[in-house]
């Protein structure tokens, strides 16, 4: 859809745009991968700069699912790279994701949440006038954005990271031992790597019925780590069985998703001051408990197809 979209926009309009597919080779060490898969996620960060100061809700999206893989990118190495090469690397994500996540984050709300949820309750006054109230703190969610994106903490993020990339300023704090490693092939690397993820997921699954609330949070993420880490290594792997697995982990991300929606909402009607005691709040919060609800039923046929996928790094 953004294809198109930008086909039909005038030059000169800012557009959002998706990741690019790394390019990897067997023959690649695990440095050079390393160094190509966290380059193109700021490169995938930095392409959607103009659209989200043009507070386009696309742009932020790809923006803030950048910044998430190119941490994602650093958890996925750290066997290879120690957490304490990054730990200021990491911390200006940090601080970035704190503007990033709160305009997502109302973003998903209102289009995915409320929408939907207007369009069953259309006469609901309380759900509209919250509405209205929300999309204002949203607003403002923007305009703090646009103000960090135009701060110099920001450029300097962008030039600390791209220095360490030039510079392999990890280097410096590696054992002879280590740097050895980053110099074998890849597959070394990322086959046993992506093993441990699915069977770490596997695990987990394998007892949803029995898991608590937060266990199942814990199983999105580690199917999300999973999916990250096989993204940026998909070149390696026969094309359809990446497609065919990516395709069912992103089924089991959808199940397992609504109860990031729940937490999340949860936070958002705090923030925006609506009492358990307001019928708007019992109406969005009875909303989304029974899409928990539908969901929740899916999962068991949604893992089943997963586990029929074959690994594309056993092949």
């Amino acid at each position: 859809m953004i294809n198109r979209l930008k086909e039909c926009q005038p030059a000169g309009i800012p557009h959002p745009v998706k990741a690019s597919p790394v390019q990897l080779t067997a023959a690649a060490c695990s440095e050079d991968a390393f160094i190509a898969i966290i380059s193109a996620c700021l490169k995938h960060a930095e392409a959607n700069h103009p659209a989200v100061l043009d507070a386009q809700v696309e742009g932020v999206h790809q923006m803030r699912v950048a910044f998430r893989r190119l941490r994602s990118g650093l958890k996925t190495f750290r066997p290879l790279i120690p957490r304490e090469a990054s730990t200021v690397l990491v911390e200006d994500i940090r601080w970035l994701n704190g503007y990033l996540g709160p305009a997502r984050d109302w973003d998903v709300f209102l289009e995915e949440g409320m929408a939907p949820m207007l369009a069953h309750f259309p006469r609901k006054r309380g759900l509209l006038l919250f509405r209205n109230k929300a999309a204002a703190i949203r607003q403002s969610h923007y305009q703090t954005l646009r103000e960090a994106l135009e701060q110099s903490h920001y450029s300097l993020l962008l030039q600390r990271l791209t220095d360490w990339l030039d510079h392999r300023t990890w280097h410096s704090s590696l054992s002879d031992k280590q740097r050895m490693r980053l110099e074998e092939p890849v597959l070394n690397f990322s086959t046993p790597l992506l093993e441990r993820n699915h069977q770490r997921v596997t695990r987990r699954g394998e007892m949803f019925a029995k898991l608590p609330a937060e266990e199942r949070h814990i199983l999105r993420i580690r199917i999300k780590e999973l999916r990250y880490a096989l993204d940026f290594f998909s070149s390696l792997y026969p094309a359809l069985a990446v497609k065919a697995y990516l395709g069912a982990m992103s089924h089991l991300q959808d199940c397992l998703g609504i109860i990031n929606d729940i937490m999340v909402a949860r936070r958002l009607l705090d923030e925006a001051k609506l009492t358990t005691a307001s019928a708007a709040r019992q109406v969005i919060e009875g909303w989304y408990g029974c899409r928990l609800d539908v969901h929740e039923h899916q999962f068991a046929e949604v893992w089943q197809q997963y586990q029929q996928c074959k690994c594309p790094w056993k092949d």
